[in-house]
C-alpha cells in the first residue's frame, strides 16, 4: 500500500486531464492505496465547472481517496492582488504529508501543481513526480516568464511522467533519460466504460427527445477548431428526426449558443452543462454516435482520451482525420471500428451523419466492433500496475 499526495486538477474542473486524474486516483484507491488529492478545483471558473448533483458526492470521494480543496472564501488581500493558488496548495500539501505521514508527491500539470509540488518537496523532503500535459510543453513552456522555472522543476523532480515523443525535448534540456518514465499504459477502464452502462433517461430531461430517436452527441470545451460550427451546418441539411446533444462551455461559447438559437435545428438541439467523469459513460451509452472533430488544433500533440472512452462504451464514433492519425492502435480501422470524416468537406460530413441517423443498427455494429478493439487494447489494471511500479521504484531509491 502506498500513501500518496496528489497535487492535480480534479472534478468539478472539466477536461480530459482532470478526468484522467480522477480515474487514476479512483483506481489506486480501489487497490487499498491511500490517496490525498490536493486541488483548487472548487475555485474553478463557472464556465469550466462540471455540474454536481446530490448523488455525485458518493463518486466524488471514491474509497481510499481523500480530497483537500483550497478555500475560495479565505484569500488574503495584498497589493497587487492575485489568488495565491501555488502557496495555498503547498500549504495544504505540507500539512497533509506531515499529519498523515505520506510517502511521495505526485503532481499533474506544471502550473500550479508541479510548482507547488517542488515547494512541498523542498520543505518535506518527500520525492516528487511531475506529470505534464501537451499544453505545458507547447504553450506554457514557450513563455520566457515561465520556462526557466519549468526547467528547474524538471531537473529537481525525481521522476517525470511523459511520453516517448517527448524524449528529445527532455534530453535537449539536459534531463537524463533515467529520470523519464514513459506513460505507455495509460488506459480507459472498460469496466466503467462499457455498453451495459445504464443510459440517461432523456425523456425526463427534455421534451425534444422521443424514444428511439437517433442521438448525435458532442462533449468538450468550446473551441472553433473542434468542428462545432461544421457539425451544426451539416445537420441543418438533414430533414430526418434526431436529437443533437451539446455538452460544452467555456470562453466564447456564447457565439455557439447564438448560432444554435438562429439555427433551423434549434428545436432538435439539447444543451447540457459539463458532466462529471462518472456520468459521462451514461451519456455515451445513450448516444447513437459521438463526434470528435478536432481540426487544425493549436496543440499538435493533443490526443484526447474521449474517443477511446466512446469506443469502450460500444458507441459509434465519428472522428476527424486529424484525430484518426493520432489513434492509439492500428486496430482502429476507418469504416470498420470508427467513421472518419473531414469536417471541412461539408457534403461528405453531412452524408455520414445522415447515414448514421437512418441506419442506427449499422452504427451500433460499428460501436460493437469498436468495443472489441477496446477489450483488446485497453488494460486499466496494467496501467495501475505501472503506476504502482513507479511508486515502488522511487521509494526504493529513497528508502
Amino acid at each position: 500500500m502506498y500513501k500518496i499526495c496528489m497535487l492535480s486538477k480534479y472534478p468539478p474542473i472539466q477536461g480530459g486531464e482532470s478526468s484522467k486524474a480522477y480515474w487514476l486516483v479512483r483506481g489506486l484507491g480501489s487497490r487499498k492505496n491511500e490517496v490525498h488529492v490536493v486541488t483548487n478545483a472548487m475555485e474553478v471558473e463557472n464556465e469550466f465547472r462540471e455540474k454536481f448533483e446530490g448523488k455525485d458526492l458518493d463518486y466524488y470521494l471514491p474509497p481510499g481517496v481523500n480530497v483537500h480543496n483550497t478555500d475560495p472564501f479565505v484569500n488574503p488581500h495584498y497589493i497587487p492582488y492575485s489568488n495565491p493558488f501555488t502557496e495555498k496548495l503547498s500549504n495544504i500539501a505540507i500539512e497533509i504529508i506531515q499529519n498523515c505521514n505520506l510517502q511521495l508527491i505526485d503532481t499533474w500539470y506544471l502550473l500550479p501543481y508541479s510548482i507547488s509540488g517542488l515547494i512541498t518537496k523542498t520543505i518535506t523532503g518527500k520525492p516528487l513526480i511531475v506529470r505534464h500535459a501537451g499544453s505545458d510543453i507547447s504553450r506554457l513552456f514557450s513563455s520566457p516568464y515561465l520556462n526557466r522555472l519549468f526547467v528547474e522543476v524538471f531537473r529537481q523532480a525525481d521522476k517525470i511522467v511523459t511520453y516517448p515523443r517527448y524524449k528529445d525535448f527532455f534530453l535537449n534540456l539536459g534531463i537524463p533519460e533515467n529520470k523519464l518514465f514513459y506513460n505507455r499504459y495509460l488506459s480507459v477502464d472498460t469496466k466503467v466504460f462499457n455498453p451495459n452502462h445504464p443510459p440517461l433517461d432523456l425523456t425526463k430531461m427534455t421534451d425534444k427527445y422521443k424514444n428511439g430517436m437517433p442521438i448525435i452527441t458532442f462533449l468538450g470545451k468550446f473551441d472553433p477548431t473542434k468542428g462545432l460550427f461544421e457539425l451544426l451546418q451539416a445537420l441543418e441539411g438533414i430533414d430526418e428526426d434526431f436529437l443533437l446533444i451539446l455538452v460544452t462551455g467555456g470562453r466564447g461559447v456564447e457565439r455557439l449558443w447564438h448560432r444554435v438559437e438562429e439555427s433551423p435545428i434549434a428545436n432538435k438541439t439539447m444543451i447540457m452543462e459539463f458532466l462529471p467523469p462518472w456520468r459521462v459513460a451514461s451519456l455515451l451509452c445513450s448516444s447513437t454516435c459521438v463526434v470528435c472533430l478536432e481540426r487544425d488544433f493549436p496543440i499538435a500533440a493533443h490526443s484526447p482520451i474521449l474517443p477511446r472512452e466512446v469506443m469502450a462504451s460500444g458507441t459509434c464514433l465519428i472522428i476527424s482525420k486529424e484525430l484518426f492519425m493520432k489513434r492509439h492502435s492500428d486496430k482502429v480501422k476507418e469504416g470498420s471500428t470508427v467513421l472518419v470524416t473531414d469536417p471541412y468537406n461539408k457534403e461528405e460530413f453531412k452524408n455520414m451523419l445522415r447515414w448514421v441517423i437512418n441506419n442506427p443498427e449499422s452504427a451500433k455494429e460499428i460501436g460493437y466492433r469498436a468495443r472489441k478493439v477496446a477489450e483488446e487494447t485497453e488494460n486499466f489494471e496494467a496501467y495501475l500496475n505501472e503506476i504502482e511500479e513507479l511508486y515502488h521504484q522511487i521509494l526504493e531509491i529513497h528508502s
